[in-house]
């Protein structure tokens, strides 16, 4: 079992939609369960589940009330390989909640100076919440939306910044697809989007592969060294 929580506390960062796209992914590799917990107000996953084309290895469920988080990832986590976590985008008792509960929190970051300030300050919560569970939690920066023919000035300077700062980010990141919003629209997962409906889906899932996989390896070493420890 694994919980994998999507953070940002700023939106429009391409949260949702990385959340989605990994699930879909696990729920590719596996046959076993793997659960959402949609905690973001505005319900953008329980809505997609609602269309069609949802894997059968794919639940969804909603965090009506902020006290309830925990509960809920514990719940997911008894019955379901792996547990994906789309939170609100604000620092509330229920982000800090969450991240508690996970293995791995992904901090997903666009090409923008704005974006990078805000990256800042959901690793000062995790950093807090990892205090108070008197761990380390672990956590890396996920680029997103990051336009597939151009590697920007912007993009190449916030990334040396953060990565002077020693904040960990991950070697893949997701680009900009057409297949990445077109789930929100037709339902499913990528895999399951039809080709001549939506444009790359091919591409768009390689790269979602990529990106999943480096996640699937990141926990994977991460508990190779809490049992060294």
């Amino acid at each position: 079992m694994a919980v994998i929580s999507f953070v940002s506390s700023k939106g429009g960062v391409g949260k949702t939609t990385s959340a989605l796209v990994v699930a879909g992914v696990l729920a590719g590799l596996t046959k076993d369960l793997v659960t959402i917990v949609d905690a973001d107000p505005n319900k953008p996953l329980k809505k997609w589940s609602e269309l069609a084309g949802k894997p059968d290895n794919i639940a969804v469920v909603t965090d009506e009330a902020e006290s309830r988080i925990v509960d809920i990832i514990d719940e997911a986590s008894q019955s379901s390989r792996f547990v994906i976590v789309d939170l609100e985008g604000a620092a509330t008792s229920r982000v800090s909640n969450a991240i508690s509960m996970s293995n791995l929190v992904i901090i997903p970051v666009q090409g923008s100076g704005l974006d990078a300030d805000q990256a800042v300050k959901t690793i000062r919560l995790i950093l807090e919440a990892g205090k108070s569970q008197r761990r380390k939690i672990p956590y890396r920066v996920l680029f997103t939306r990051v336009p597939a023919m151009i590697n920007s000035n912007n993009m190449k300077a916030i990334r040396g910044t953060l990565e002077e700062a020693g904040v960990p980010i991950m070697n893949t990141a997701l680009i900009e697809r057409e297949a990445f919003k077109a789930m929100f629209l037709h339902g499913g997962t990528v895999s399951g989007l039809d080709p001549e409906k939506v444009s790359g889906t091919d591409v768009a899932l390689r790269n979602a592969t990529a990106v999943t996989e480096e996640m699937v390896t990141t926990l994977a070493e991460l508990a190779k060294q809490r049992e060294v420890a």
